[in-house]
């Protein structure tokens, strides 16, 4: 090769690598970087011993006067929701159920951060539901009645109020974010009408037996494709259970149609499911870029040829631009304050993404813009976010490339879908034999969900009644249109009695959603859930961080409503729980925190090191000669050995005897302990070939030393002589290191780092502990020195009662 060639080839080399380096880098620094480090603190932050309800109150270093108004109001919210014991043979379904159940979303009964873990009052007796009641006339939660809806209230039937099985009527405010509209005017006459499609009892609906056929064709899948078809104007369709499931596949199809380019970009903190593929940490390739930012759009033209998929969630245009939707009140430690980005300007922004994807798609290589619209859906009268965000100038509708739809489609039943333009869902040449379809689901369109749709849809066309009528009184973006005004007036004049009495809270909304904000910066925000649920409301276990209302809300259920939110919030800052953190104090907090959370996680490992000397001993010392021989060894090792090698720093000597004390020690196990091989395998780092291995490795190292002169004559005309040239000291220190750190890295690699340092603690320290566990054993009867175990026998241990039998 030429020195041009070799110059060229250099070059391509060191153009690629830095090319690639620069990629993995800016890829790196744009990926979840927040979600994996909390996800790897998970294992580190460990609350430890309670502290106390009086110490809770007092995180944030309050005045005399503040802590004695929240004794007052700790006092207060316990008597209100304390739970009391059930009747005498009365079962409390609540707590027995929560035990079985895994979901925290069932089970939960927490509501505040948890730093007020200790602030928690058991839910048991309010969190099961034994009646849900809609309809007027009907009872408050003080029994006495609403009367019944206005004329005003279109049709709403009341809200829903649920009777808990302490027998108390809550109104709930809850976390279902499917149902928007009435259940009288909406959701009864469609399950009505599915109820009837459904039925297998009629025999002139030739398809009531098409639900036992999945995956199947057939008339009413055919009619439902033509619905959303017509509803989105997009050309193909996939289906799926659930939203997060439909992400998912989105991408995959996306990918497969894109010449599987790896990167798909989200925006910062938007939420999409999540399954894995596309939650917050298993979504390897996924980029996180700003959402309205000029930089984002640059980044996507850039990196086209690796980019398939720029998918959005407009929902964050009330969550907050690069806000995360609010998760409850897990992360409410201080003041938590958004706002909407207007309309206009989100609108604005969205149309330049399209144009951006739709330049990259025509010019460069193949981009799909994905509009998330899981949650954003069937809650306005525009429907979809297509719709809802026109072009500020030209009032043109958005046409992304992929739209996801959720339950919604389907009146709550489980169905969602992907619809797409032709060419970005699974679009590829189906002669490349090994790409084939990565999404399956022998449900995925589920003949009733797709009733259900169909009846959804055809009643939103203002059609689907069974005698050729609507099905529906009032139409479906008359309701929508309603909703949305009684929501914004809801929030309007709720706030509007914040302000006036100098609450420092205030609510936001996007139709029957609703978020809570608080204006100070309280470390004590989130127990505002709990004095709203002391006020009588069922809240949802997502507490307060997120909520919904239906359409069913009449103009008395609002009032009474913004009652009990002005008193939950008057209460409160009556009992000093909105008083804002000093900063002194934060700093004071997180500085305690810091040390409490390394004091309990270095109390968790050094447990964790004693639990494993304790199995080891349970498993694998129970012969009087092995205990013998490791409390003797263990002394050998603490007067000769450690010294030598640790303050004498003499290797040689520090090797030899520990070798010896180690030589005692393993002939306790090998000639005497009568081991079961599989319980020896509970002990942590067990590896019965590695001590053999020790010995094999041993005996080499005496050999290569006894004939080093010749070995090394022959090494040298290979390698360079300086590497070889080692004292005896240094040689056997090195072996001695050598019979531990490969089984050390070994650990190391299947546990981790911190795992193996404990290992090595725990070998460093075991004849210090041994001292303690066999002293008993200084001095044994010369007849268990008789008592050798035949080598090729097996044995098994009863650990509980030490005996040993052999079997084999």
């Amino acid at each position: 090769m030429g020195p041009v060639a070799t110059l060229v080839l250099a070059f391509m080399v060191l153009s690629l690598i830095t090319k690639f380096t620069w990629e993995k880098i800016e890829f790196f620094l744009k990926s979840n970087i927040k979600y994996r480090i909390m996800d790897s603190l998970a294992a580190y932050i460990y609350y430890g011993d309670d502290i106390g309800v009086e110490a809770s109150l007092k995180l944030d270093s309050p005045s005399s006067d503040i802590y004695q108004r929240r004794l007052v109001g700790q006092q207060y919210l316990a008597s209100k929701l304390e739970a009391t014991k059930p009747k005498d043979g009365v079962e409390c379904h609540g707590k027995t159920l929560a035990a079985s159940l895994v979901d925290c979303r069932f089970a939960l009964a927490k509501v505040c951060m948890p730093l007020m873990r200790e602030l928690e009052f058991s839910n048991a007796g309010r969190n099961f539901i034994a009646e849900v009641r809609n309809g007027s006339p009907r009872n408050d939660v003080n029994g006495t009645s609403n009367g019944s809806a206005s004329a005003h209230d279109e049709g709403a039937a009341g809200i829903l109020t649920v009777v808990t099985e302490d027998g108390v009527a809550r109104p709930y405010v809850g976390n279902d974010a499917v149902h928007t509209l009435g259940v009288e005017s909406f959701y009864a006459p469609i399950q009505k009408e599915v109820n009837r499609q459904m039925s297998l009892d009629d025999k002139e609906n030739k398809e009531s037996m098409m639900r036992y056929c999945p995956i199947a064709m057939n008339s009413a899948l055919e009619k439902n494709v033509g619905l959303i078809k017509r509803l989105t104007g997009m050309d193909k369709v996939r289906y799926a259970l659930s939203g997060s499931e439909a992400v998912d596949a989105a991408l995959k199809d996306i990918k497969a149609s894109c010449k599987n380019k790896p990167l798909i970009v989200r925006f910062t903190s938007a939420y999409h499911g999540h399954v894995s593929g596309v939650s917050f940490l298993a979504c390897d390739n996924h980029v996180f870029l700003p959402e309205c930012s000029q930089d984002s759009i640059d980044f996507i033209e850039r990196y086209h040829y690796r980019i398939a998929a720029v998918i959005v969630n407009p929902m964050q245009h009330f969550t907050g631009v690069n806000k995360p939707s609010p998760p409850g009140e897990k992360v409410t430690h201080s003041s938590r304050i958004r706002s909407s980005v207007p309309r206009d300007e989100y609108a604005r922004w969205l149309h330049s993404l399209q144009y951006k994807c739709n330049y990259c798609t025509k010019y460069l290589s193949k981009v799909a813009l994905v509009m998330d619209d899981i949650y954003f859906a069937f809650r306005t009268p525009d429907l979809l976010s297509s719709q809802y965000f026109l072009h500020p100038d030209t009032q043109a509708p958005l046409k992304p490339d992929v739209m996801i739809l959720g339950k919604a489609l389907a009146a709550g039943y489980p169905l969602s879908a992907v619809v797409g333009r032709e060419g970005f869902l699974n679009s590829y040449d189906k002669k490349f034999l090994l790409q084939v379809n990565k999404t399956v689901g022998t449900l995925a369109a589920w003949h009733g969900g797709i009733i259900a749709s169909n009846v959804f849809l055809e009643a939103l066309e203002g059609r689907g009644g069974s005698d050729g009528q609507p099905l529906l009184k009032i139409g479906a973006k008359e309701q929508f249109s309603n909703l949305v005004r009684k929501c914004d007036a809801f929030s309007q004049s709720l706030n509007a009695r914040f302000a006036n009495e100098g609450l420092p809270v205030r609510i936001r909304n996007f139709s029957n959603t609703f978020s809570v904000d608080f204006l100070n910066k309280s470390l004590y925000n989130s127990r505002y859930p709990q004095y709203l649920l002391a006020e009588g409301i069922f809240l949802g276990n997502y507490s307060t961080g997120k909520f919904n209302l239906n359409a069913d809300v009449t103009m008395s259920d609002w009032k009474c409503l913004e009652e009990k939110f002005v008193s939950a919030a008057s209460k409160m800052q009556r009992d000093g729980y909105f008083e804002p953190m000093k900063s002194a104090a934060k700093t004071k907090l997180y500085l305690s925190l810091m040390t409490k959370f390394a004091r309990n996680y270095a109390w968790i490992y050094y447990n964790q090191i004693m639990n494993d000397k304790h199995i080891d001993i349970e498993v694998s010392h129970n012969h009087p000669v092995n205990k013998f021989g490791h409390f003797w060894s263990s002394v050998g090792m603490i007067v000769f050995a450690y010294p030598l090698l640790f303050w004498y720093c003499d290797p040689l000597k520090g090797c030899l005897c520990f070798f010896l004390t180690h030589v005692v020690r393993q002939s306790g196990h090998f000639f005497y302990e009568h081991q079961d091989k599989n319980i020896e395998k509970l002990k942590f780092g067990h590896k019965d070939a590695s001590k053999k291995e020790a010995v094999v490795f041993l005996s080499l190292a005496t050999l290569v030393y006894k004939y080093r002169e010749t070995l090394y004559d022959f090494v040298i005309q290979y390698i360079d002589p300086s590497f070889l040239e080692l004292t005896l000291e240094q040689y056997v220190l090195a072996i001695a290191l050598f019979t531990v750190v490969p089984h050390f890295v070994e650990i190391c690699y299947q546990y981790g780092w911190l795992r193996g340092v404990s290992w090595a603690l725990k070998i460093l320290t075991d004849p210090f502990t041994d001292l303690l566990d066999f002293y008993t054993h200084v001095v044994i009867h010369p007849k268990w020195f008789l008592d050798l175990k035949e080598q090729r026998a097996t044995y098994q241990l009863d650990i509980t009662t030490k005996k040993v039998v052999k079997v084999a």
